[in-house]
């Protein structure tokens, strides 16, 4: 047996998400202008829409809307208003704390329903529960801009070109995986042009800012235990940073990439003089030689307890009894992991988790669901837009690893699920009822 189309699959998922994650109760929480044409609730069910099916524009929404296909998942709309601008308009005034808000909604259930950090599900790496953060551009255009957009200056033949550009970091759930244990976006914040936000010079405040306010935001949605540790680039070891992240009670794991820093010159001078740790995992086969330097903030500039490491990996595969090495690496980084909480090779193992929201977050949404697209640029409309995305993409990945059967058994590609969701949404024929998402 394979795996084969179910033209019930759209219905079923809204049946699976309303059920566990009280979808409908995120689509009636919804706030807007009360006088807009078009109802908060229909808007943001509009772009779901637009966006779990890989739509990629607005007007082919309002396009499917006068055909009449998507009103079968709408509520009670006019056709004669809704159009692509209608929907825009509305989202440069739906509230976007409602949205993060609503983001949390599948993380906190998750944790609730001990679908990741147990025994059955680890999630974890030496009993630490880890977080991601990383930084990304979403949007960029060399015409359009908005009082949001960053400039970016790049040096041509014929002079400098200004790109406008947006900003976000986000916060990702990273780990060991199970194969029903979702990875999911935690929160995201926006990073703006100083003058946008602090009455300052022109120019951008930095991904570093903006993690800042984000890291603040989570603790005080999710609450102090949500997650142990941070994993973050080099662009995080910094003073400011290290201190925000001790004082709210994080663990810090990065890399350390530049090599005209002190953290990097001291890691790197100091390794020469100890005996690395030797391990060799060889579930995962790969052979590390850690070199761990204790109490190393004390050739910096603060006074957390900080560890450097560098490593050297090598990756091999078993050749008629004999190892041969494949691949290998050198990388530097740091914690404010205490040892006895976190062995070297637990540090290890973190920083490659860090890829994680690189690999599986970031560049899916890029790829798959349009991230880099300009659905509607007014600051508000930009960030409620990619709100909307992460709470879509977090639903879909808990249906596709939590109640999916047949994706367990057959393990069929995203793209083959996706396919089977837009095979249902054409098929279907009657009005799906809006409160209780029934196949009746």
């Amino acid at each position: 047996m394979s795996y084969e189309l179910s033209l019930k699959r759209l219905p079923n998922f809204f049946r699976y998400v309303n059920k566990v994650y009280k979808f409908s109760k995120t689509i009636s929480s919804m706030e807007g202008n009360e006088d807009a044409e078009v109802s908060a609730s229909t808007i943001f069910m509009s772009v779901f829409m637009c966006l779990l099916l890989r739509m990629g524009s607005l007007r082919q929404l309002a396009g499917d809307v006068q055909s009449g296909k998507i009103r079968k998942f709408l509520p009670d709309i006019d056709k004669e208003t809704f159009c692509a601008n209608t929907i825009g308009n509305g989202l440069e005034e739906i509230d976007v704390e409602t949205l993060c808000h609503e983001l949390s909604v599948v993380p906190r259930k998750l944790r609730r329903n001990r679908a990741y950090g147990t025994a059955s599900h680890p999630k974890t790496i030496g009993g630490l529960k880890i977080a991601a953060l990383d930084g990304t551009e979403y949007f960029r255009s060399e015409n359009i801009n908005c009082p949001d957009c960053m400039e970016v200056h790049i040096k041509t033949k014929e002079g400098i070109l200004v790109n406008y550009t947006h900003k976000i970091v986000l916060m990702y759930l990273v780990g060991r995986m199970d194969e029903s244990a979702v990875q999911v976006l935690l929160g995201a914040e926006p990073a703006y042009p100083k003058d946008a936000i602090q009455g300052e010079e022109s120019g951008h405040e930095g991904e570093s800012t903006a993690a800042k306010r984000l890291l603040e935001k989570m603790i005080d949605l999710y609450g102090k235990n949500f997650f142990h540790v941070l994993t973050t680039d080099a662009l995080y070891t910094t003073n400011p940073f290290v201190t925000l992240a001790n004082s709210l009670g994080k663990y810090l794991v990065s890399r350390v990439k530049r090599e005209d820093t002190t953290l990097y010159q001291e890691i790197e001078v100091l390794s020469e003089r100890i005996a690395p740790i030797h391990i060799d995992d060889r579930e995962n086969r790969v052979e590390s030689w850690i070199y761990e330097i204790d109490q190393i903030q004390g050739a910096l500039d603060w006074d957390i307890p900080t560890r450097g490491f560098k490593i050297i990996e090598k990756d091999y595969k078993i050749t008629k009894g004999n190892k041969v090495y494949t691949k290998q690496e050198t990388f530097l980084c740091m914690t404010t992991l205490p040892k006895e909480k976190a062995a070297a090779d637990v540090v290890r193992q973190i920083v490659h988790a860090k890829w994680g929201i690189e690999n599986n977050a970031i560049k899916d949404l890029k790829d798959n669901w349009h991230m880099t697209h300009n659905f509607h640029h007014t600051p508000n409309a930009t960030y409620a837009v990619l709100l909307i995305m992460f709470i879509a993409y977090n639903l879909f990945y808990a249906y596709v690893f939590r109640h999916l059967k047949s994706y367990r058994l057959y393990h069929p590609t995203m793209k083959r699920i996706i396919e089977d969701f837009i095979s249902s949404y054409h098929y279907r024929k009657w009005p799906m009822s809006w409160i209780y998402f029934d196949d009746s």
